[in-house]
């Protein structure tokens, strides 16, 4: 009996310890030549066999110059760019990283200004097989309105991160409560997915898109549109699938 019960309490622990998300974070420091390296670090990389993450960045001040895999990313193709004012950056491997911890990555960056602002906007381990948590993250601007202002009765926001992988965040605004729909459709005009379908209040509604159809299966790469609709509106925005 003591046998099961410590067996049983072994098991819990190492359920628990399984599923404790990895810790991500992102530190930006400049060099004696005027080069800023943003470092990007992890409490534990074991197992890790792919990772995607996608970084908010000022593209109009900042310019990356290199992403390098450290040694705790042995054997690992990586490979990066930048859309807009997202650079994605990938790595895999066909045998998953030792145990270890500490510098994952290295940034060379070069900005105006000092030190550029860098958040993170998506970070994914095995495709989201890891559980982890990330700081700095992004957040959407919140716009402040003055009393005489005329706002429109909705804004559609471009989602975030764009192009995407894993998932993407769009974001809408309603200055009163109203009916709306909230769908996908290919480039096609062909409906992909509703997301929202009814009345909502006045307020910053935010949701995420899995990049799964109506029946929960994966879409294509590809461009794709938000539109949203209500009573007297319809606003849209284009987005990209990259898998």
């Amino acid at each position: 009996m003591n046998i099961l019960i410590l067996g049983f309490i072994a098991a819990v622990f190492a359920t628990a310890e399984a599923q404790t998300p990895r810790q991500v974070g992102l530190v930006v420091a400049e060099d004696s030549a005027g080069v800023q390296i943003a470092t990007l670090t992890i409490d534990e990389i074991e197992g890790v066999l792919a990772i995607d993450l996608n970084i908010v960045l000022d593209a109009d001040r900042v310019s990356v110059l290199a992403v390098q895999p450290t040694d705790l990313l042995p054997g690992f193709f990586a490979f990066h760019n930048v859309v807009d004012d997202t650079l994605k950056f990938a790595a895999a491997s066909a045998e998953a990283a030792p145990a270890g911890s500490g510098v994952f990555a290295e940034l060379f960056l070069e900005a105006e200004d000092g030190p550029p602002e860098l958040h993170f906007a998506l970070v994914s381990l095995n495709d989201d097989e890891i559980s982890v948590y990330y700081e700095p993250r992004y957040e959407v601007p919140t716009v402040v309105l003055s009393a005489t202002s005329r706002p429109s009765p909705v804004q559609l926001a471009q989602n975030y991160p764009n192009p995407f992988n894993a998932e993407t965040t769009i974001v809408f605004t309603l200055v009163e409560s109203t009916p709306v729909e909230l769908a996908i459709y290919n480039t096609a005009g062909q409906w992909v997915r509703t997301l929202v379908a009814g009345r909502r209040g006045p307020g910053i509604h935010r949701l995420v898109w899995n990049g799964t159809d109506y029946r929960g299966r994966w879409v294509a790469s590809g461009r794709y549109v938000v539109r949203l609709a209500g009573e007297g509106f319809v606003r849209e925005i284009a987005m990209t699938v990259l898998k």
